[in-house]
């Protein structure tokens, strides 16, 4: 029941995170800025564990689109295990202690990775409290809007089906 409850919220969170990064992409200027210099064609694979809930994801056209599954994305992330995952997604863990820790493997561009992990980190910032931010983050980015628009948007994203499969 504990692994189901761990994979269920981890889904859950992986999908929230892309929606946050298509939404802050048009809000939060750093965002636009990174995301205005990725090149075409560029994907991440995020995988959880085994057979845990994976994230992929390519900007094309101007846009970050969710996909079904990737050739081969230009980074992946592959989180060792589905607790590990949990406590990454659920703010017990920052990417930076995950790291030092080796929680999780990358393969990838260093450059790309850098990215990613810009873009969490800032997301991170509008998604969890300070309290929790300040834990995770050595230097905690400052939110560009009020981060209860951002879940308003989110929300209105997921009711009108924004988020899906592009694929």
């Amino acid at each position: 029941m504990k692994r189901f409850f761990q994979k269920l919220t981890v889904g859950i969170v992986l999908r929230v995170v892309h929606a946050a990064l298509v939404e802050l992409q048009k809000q939060d200027s750093r965002v636009a800025k990174e995301f205005a210099r990725m090149p075409e064609g560029l994907s991440y694979s995020i995988h959880t564990g085994h057979n845990g809930p994976t994230l992929h994801v390519e900007w094309r056209g101007g846009k970050l689109r969710r996909v079904r599954k990737l050739q081969k994305a230009s980074c992946t992330l592959h989180i060792k295990s589905m607790p590990l995952a949990f406590r990454l997604f659920t703010g017990q863990m920052g990417l930076a202690q995950a790291y030092a820790a080796h929680a999780f493997t990358m393969a990838g561009e260093v450059g790309d990775v850098m990215r990613l992990a810009r873009l969490v980190n800032i997301v991170e910032a509008y998604l969890f409290p300070n309290f929790i931010n300040r834990r995770i983050m050595t230097d905690v980015p400052k939110p560009e809007l009020c981060f209860l628009r951002t879940y308003g948007r989110i929300a209105v994203g997921f009711l009108c089906c924004k988020y899906g499969f592009t694929d």
